[in-house]
This record gives C-alpha cells, structure tokens and sequence, in this order.
C-alpha cells in the first residue's frame, strides 16, 4: 500500500515538474515576441523615415515633369486612352473630355500609410464646371475609405445614366462589356479597398506616365496588322501567279522543242 502512494506521489510531481517546464518555455517564447515586435516597430519607424526622406527628394522632379508636361498638347488624355487598365471604361465623351485635363497629381499624406489623394486639373471644359477633381483617400476605423469631389455636369453624363447603351467608344473599337465609365469610378466610393482604377493610377499611370505616353494607339496597331496582312496576301497571290506562268512557259517551251515526245519514247 505503502508503494502504491509513494509511486503516485512520484508520478504527481513528475506532472507538475513537466507542467512547470512547459510554463517556463511559453513565458521565454512570449518574451522573445515582445523583443521581436519592439524590433518591427523600429523598422516601420525607420523605414517611414527613409520613405517620407525620399518623399520630398521625387517631389522636385515631379514638379519638373509637370512644368515640361504641360507643353505637350494632349499629354494626359493620350496617357489615359493608352493604358490597357483604363481605356475599356472610357466612353467617347470621356476621351473627349479627358483632352481638357492639363495636369494630374498624386499626393500621399506624410505617414505614407495613411492614404493619398488624386487631383484631375482641367481646362474649362463644356462637359462640367469643376476646374478641380479630387478623390481621397484614407483609413476610418482601420478600413480604406474614399471621398471624391461632387462632378457639376453641364449635360448628362453616362455615369448619372440608367442607360449606357451605345455610348461607349470603347465597346465598338475594343469589343469590351464594361458597363463602369469613368467619371462613374471617380463618383463610386462604395469599396474603396477594391479600388483598382486608382490603384492603376497611383502607382503606376502617375510613375509610368511618359511609358504611356509612348505607347502606340492599339487601334492603329490594328489597322497597320490589317494592312501587313493584306500586303502578305497580296505578295503570296503575286509569287503563285508568277510561279504558274513559269510553269505554263516552259510547258510551252518543251513541246515546240520536241523535247516533251523524245521523253515519251
């Protein structure tokens, strides 16, 4: 009786030794996650440091490319209509109008994680009155969200439309089903964390403009295949027409030279 109590007495404090190793190993991992975070932390802090550093040093070339930019006709409008992500939503009359857009800016806000802002310049214009368009974006209770200025329409606009039927240029020379438009993006401010028209400009048409700007218009690249192709067609029709006459000739040839009737014998 004696043995039975000793052993499980022994075995109760085997259990709580294990018990206490196990404590012991949980509150070392907790303190080596405290000294991780303090580490991460110092890294976000220094790595905003940098970010908001190189923040003012672009800011002098950005102001520089806007002053060049603003000498070359049509530079914004020939960027947006250029882009793969955001020519599908441009309707005729937004191309047109887009022509009026002098100058675009992408500004972030100083802790660059924040939120950021877009601002459409536009010449007076007979589409809207507004010389200024500004959507902004920022986070409310840790959840992107987004504002953007009231669009004064001088006329109606596909985007305050219940019908869009037919008026989207890039439906007949693109062939896209897209029923957003887009001053319907800069208006929508539903889901601004799956915004990616802005996203497509911010981080990519506001750094890559000059890119854009350079890249040839899809429908005359179109147009110049079309015409490749035909050259290409009418060249092969050309050599097989040259190649059937050859042919015909030297029949021709063969049997006034009697050379066709030595063969047959």
């Amino acid at each position: 009786m004696k043995s039975s109590e000793s052993s499980l007495s022994s075995d109760l404090i085997d259990s709580e030794n294990h018990d206490s190793d196990i404590d012991s190993a949980i509150f070392q991992l907790e303190m080596v996650h405290i000294e991780l975070d303090k580490l991460n932390e110092k890294e976000n802090d220094e790595i905003l440091t940098i970010e908001q550093k190189y923040k003012k040093l672009r800011q002098h070339y950005f102001n520089k490319r806007t002053e060049i930019i603003e000498s070359i006709p049509d530079f914004w409008s020939t960027v947006f209509t250029s882009h793969p992500g955001i020519c599908h939503i441009l309707y005729e009359d937004e191309e047109d109008c887009l022509r009026h857009l002098q100058k675009l800016e992408v500004e972030t806000a100083d802790n660059i994680k924040s939120g950021y802002s877009i601002k459409l310049y536009f010449n007076e214009n007979p589409y809207f009155k507004n010389d200024v368009l500004v959507k902004e974006f920022f986070y409310k209770q840790g959840q992107l969200s987004s504002i953007s200025t009231k669009i004064e329409w001088k006329k109606p606009h596909p985007s305050t439309s219940s019908s869009k039927e037919g008026t989207s240029k890039s439906a007949r020379k693109r062939s896209h089903s897209s029923q957003q438009t887009f001053f319907g993006w800069f208006a929508n401010n539903e889901d601004a964390s799956s915004d990616i028209i802005a996203e497509i400009i911010k981080d990519d048409i506001w750094v890559n403009s000059l890119h854009y700007y350079l890249v040839p218009d899809p429908d005359m690249e179109g147009n110049n295949d079309k015409e490749d192709d035909s050259t290409d067609s009418s060249s092969s029709d050309f050599e097989e027409e040259e190649m059937f006459e050859s042919s015909q000739e030297k029949s021709t040839l063969q049997r006034s030279t009697g050379e066709g009737a030595s063969t047959s014998k």
